[in-house]
């Protein structure tokens, strides 16, 4: 037997830091950029940008309306298929030597390993253990169910690793917190348990183990069956059960191998042909810890560079919304689909409205930077909450536009407009004046004014504005006739209490479509 050489490991282990520090620089790089320092193809960039996942749960919305996911952009999707790639090759690389949480997990993983010493990674019953291990599989049809029906990263309120990464951003909502404390306790006596039972992209590109190319392959004629191979494994698989390994688990980390564990020359290793059932002349392809290193870097980072030189490598969105799919305004943009990253030259060059019309609406300074450079997202930190009252934010931007061009849109329920916005849609005709009486209930001061709610010009007893939260019982005491009501719903409404939005949904019907001829009805009182 001979002693083994730590080659190998150093060599994984210099590849995980250079991609760990690569995706720290990308998340710091918007704080450099305001230092004067760019850092060449990730200016700009956003971990969403540069997330692989990203583009798989983008799929179906680029397929069916040719726009991505929100923070989503094309950079997501080469890298998507980036990995695949060597997935096909050479299984789950990206898993084992790339992610860098999965790194960040190790790291914590050594604590534990020298706290409980052989116990570690050993605690979690078998059976127990088996059954979990198809847990992430459920975790990847919900993201990508919801993401399609929502058109939104949902996982990215309960993502460890967006939490990680962004943790000094105020961006990681208190379940991401959650979730990342609950994984760090458990790595320090469960190797990657994230991995392990959560990550839905590590499900995915666990798949590959059953087809891709190189495989690790055990040669049972030289196996002297002493388990150092099993007891190596961070995913505890057994390798010394099989001859060729296909556990969807597998991140191709080389740990099990006879560069490593393995005390036999070519007795494990990951290679094309199963080992000793070929003559010496045909034993297969072997793949060393080296050629990954060097081709992962040059594969992956080559394929950035050729991609930025032919212009297609974007870390930032094209800022084109989706169209509304359905009904009279079938194949226009959707105002729902603006985003905070979206400046108003952005909502000029798609919807038509100026930038200098949206800065007047929302009162925002044009001496302290052009109106077109202001991004959605400023209108939060102009206008603080009103505490019993709503905000306005992105949502408020959405539904404005919406009224200027009479398109559907339903404001969340704390959603505001600041008193120019509605004095601005009704001088200019794109409202009515009943919804302009209501909107007083609803409008706040300019920026830099009093922040307390006030009435509009035209005053009103009582606020008739439909939202989602609005029920049966409030219609009809707006002065909506039982047989109004039932003559625009298609179904009848059992408990008058249920708001409509959750009514509608519950039927499979759209809420802006019925809302906009309710609210008709109730404009015409």
């Amino acid at each position: 037997m001979e002693r083994k050489p730590s080659i190998s490991r150093k060599v994984r282990m210099v590849v995980q830091i250079v991609f760990f520090i690569l995706v720290v620089l990308i998340v710091l790089s918007h704080s450099l950029g305001e230092l004067g320092i760019t850092i060449p193809l990730i200016q700009g960039a956003s971990l969403h940008a540069v997330c692989p996942f990203g583009g798989v749960v983008s799929l179906y919305q680029y397929i069916t309306q040719g726009t991505f996911v929100q923070k989503i952009h094309d950079s997501s999707f080469y890298l998507m298929l980036i990995v695949f790639i060597t997935a096909i090759i050479a299984g789950p690389v990206f898993c084992g030597w790339i992610c860098p949480f999965g790194t960040f997990q190790e790291w914590i993983g050594k604590i534990g390993r020298r706290i409980f010493g052989k116990r570690y990674n050993a605690m979690v019953p078998a059976k127990l253990d088996r059954l979990l291990r198809y847990l992430r599989y459920v975790v990847l049809v919900w993201i990508v169910v919801m993401t399609a029906i929502s058109a939104k990263l949902v996982f990215s309120a309960f993502d460890p690793y967006f939490a990680l990464f962004n943790f000094w951003t105020g961006e990681v909502a208190i379940t991401g917190f959650a979730v990342l404390g609950v994984v760090i306790a458990l790595s320090l006596v469960i190797e990657r348990p994230f991995c392990k039972y959560a990550c839905p992209y590590g499900a995915l590109l666990g798949v590959t183990n059953l087809f891709r190319v190189f495989k690790v392959r055990r040669n049972t004629s030289t196996c002297i069956d002493c388990k150092a191979c099993d007891r190596a494994c961070p995913m505890n698989i057994k390798v010394s059960a099989t001859q060729t390994v296909h556990d969807h688990q597998c991140i191709a980390c080389m740990a099990c191998t006879s560069e490593q564990a393995c005390p036999v020359k070519r007795t494990v290793e990951l290679n094309t042909r199963t080992l000793g059932e070929t003559s010496r002349k045909k034993t297969g392809i072997t793949l060393k810890s080296l050629p990954i290193a060097i081709g992962l870097v040059v594969f992956i980072l080559g394929t950035i560079l050729l991609l930025s030189a032919l212009g297609l490598w974007k870390t930032e969105g094209t800022k084109i919304p989706a169209k509304i799919q359905t009904g009279e305004y079938a194949g226009q943009f959707d105002p729902g689909d603006i985003r905070g990253s979206y400046s108003f030259a952005d909502i000029e060059q798609n919807f038509g409205i100026t930038a200098s019309d949206l800065a007047t609406a929302f009162g925002l300074d044009t001496t302290v930077k052009p109106a077109e450079a202001y991004l959605a997202k400023d209108l939060e930190t102009a206008y603080p909450a009103v505490e019993g009252a709503g905000e306005i934010g992105t949502d408020s931007l959405r539904w404005f536009t919406a009224l200027y061009l009479g398109l559907p849109h339903t404001p969340e329920d704390s959603t505001l407009l600041p008193q120019e916005a509605w004095v601005m849609l009704w001088e200019r005709g794109k409202i009515s004046e009943a919804l302009f009486n209501q909107a007083g209930m609803q409008a706040i001061p300019m920026v830099g004014t009093d922040s307390t709610v006030i009435e509009s010009p035209i005053k009103t007893e009582e606020s008739r504005i439909i939202k989602g939260s609005t029920t049966y019982a409030d219609l009809l005491a707006w002065g909506l006739t039982q047989t109004q009501i039932e003559e625009v719903l298609p179904y009848p409404i059992a408990d008058p209490s249920i708001a409509l939005r959750d009514f509608l949904s519950q039927k499979g019907l759209e809420f802006s479509t019925y809302k906009t001829i309710l609210q008709q009805l109730l404009d015409a009182l």
